[in-house]
């Protein structure tokens, strides 16, 4: 099986950081843990991307297909896949709890 490229651009590189701080303020090392947990289920995409389902919401919202990967049942990472180059692509990632803006799947 040929696995894909994962690419996360710098605002969800964002949103990550800014999860991990929040649980950085109770415990480092579980916002280390969490964190770690969350770039390995993230880069898992690329052997088997096509896992999770497409979101008929979000996909809607932005118009193309959008999958989305719940992690630790309360964070969701919503992304797209490019079979021309192999590629996924990751959209966003946000706390299940905070509906998207505007711009967001």
């Amino acid at each position: 099986m040929k696995k894909y490229r994962v690419i996360v651009p710098p605002i969800v590189q964002n949103q990550i950081r800014t999860q991990a701080s929040f649980i950085a303020q109770d415990s480092i090392a579980n916002a280390l843990a969490w964190e770690k947990r969350l770039r390995t289920a993230i880069e898992d995409l690329a052997m088997l991307p096509t896992r999770n389902a497409v979101d008929k919401l979000a996909s809607r919202r932005i118009g193309q297909d959008v999958r989305k990967m719940v992690f630790d049942r309360i964070y969701l990472v919503f992304y797209r896949i490019r079979e021309s180059n192999r590629a996924i692509d990751i959209l966003n990632f946000r706390h299940g709890a905070r509906l998207p803006q505007a711009d967001e799947p």
